[in-house]
């Protein structure tokens, strides 16, 4: 099965070319000491011990006993698993501002540099992971930000694993208003026939197993409503890569 050449994909390009800064740093994206990685190793490790008690579906945090938090079994999510690499408010949270909202495009790399280090022992990474997907954009917030901040996360996760990656198997309708504020049913209203799939495209759906990457996730609703549209196309299976997950 022929991938996407993720260094030929570039989504952003073509909308804008505002200067960024594509520097790699030369200290840890978290506490900003100098040295030659992108994390250190006592970050690392705080980074490490925040994965245990973890819901293995949604990723928030829960008792030690269990594997399903409650909420995700009184509404079970249509997505199958989901890993954040910290929690929003933690020592990554302004690395991943910087990233977002002020161009540093280069600390994609520093991110997925941290979390194969942080995951690379994961079960997920040695299951069969057929596409990588990056929460698009509506061309609108595509041309204001200049690039998705999701597809440079999944074009350097997909080359760090060796997987086919592609962010033109879903589309992205423009919608109003501020996302990151809103309430959990606000984002659901909002949300409702906001992707379509690409018809060309639907053979990279069937019968697949494919990971949504994104930047935050906070109720879930852009992760489920995906998901969803993937599963009802005929997906195996979905499960999500995120850097930060805040608590509800």
């Amino acid at each position: 099965m022929a991938g996407v050449n993720v260094g030929d994909v570039d989504i952003g390009a073509q909308y804008t070319q505002r200067p960024m800064k594509f520097l790699l740093p030369s200290s840890c994206i978290a506490c900003k000491k100098f040295q030659a990685f992108s994390i250190c190793d006592k970050c690392l490790k705080l980074i490490k011990n925040k994965q245990t008690h973890r819901c293995r579906q949604c990723a928030l945090p829960c008792q030690a006993q269990k594997l399903i938090c409650d909420l995700c079994q009184r509404h079970p999510p249509s997505f199958d698993s989901t890993i954040c690499l910290d929690g929003y408010g933690g020592i990554l949270t302004e690395a991943l501002q910087d990233y977002k909202y002020q161009g540093k495009v280069a600390l994609a790399t520093c991110f997925t540099d941290a979390w194969k280090c942080a995951f690379q022992n994961e079960r997920l990474f040695h299951e069969e992971i057929d596409w990588m997907i990056p929460v698009p954009l509506s061309i609108k917030k595509l041309h204001h930000r200049g690039f998705n901040q999701s597809w440079e996360l999944c074009k350097r996760f997909a080359k760090t694993f060796n997987k086919n990656a592609d962010p033109y198997i879903l589309g992205r309708n423009h919608i109003e208003g501020d996302q990151a504020h809103a309430t959990r049913e606000e984002r659901f209203t909002r949300l409702i026939n906001t992707f379509r799939v690409n018809p060309k495209r639907l053979h990279h759906i069937e019968n697949q197993h494919i990971v949504i990457v994104d930047d935050v996730m906070t109720t879930g609703a852009t992760l489920n409503i995906m998901a969803k549209l993937l599963k009802d196309f005929g997906a195996q299976s979905v499960h999500n890569w995120v850097i930060l997950r805040t608590s509800l």
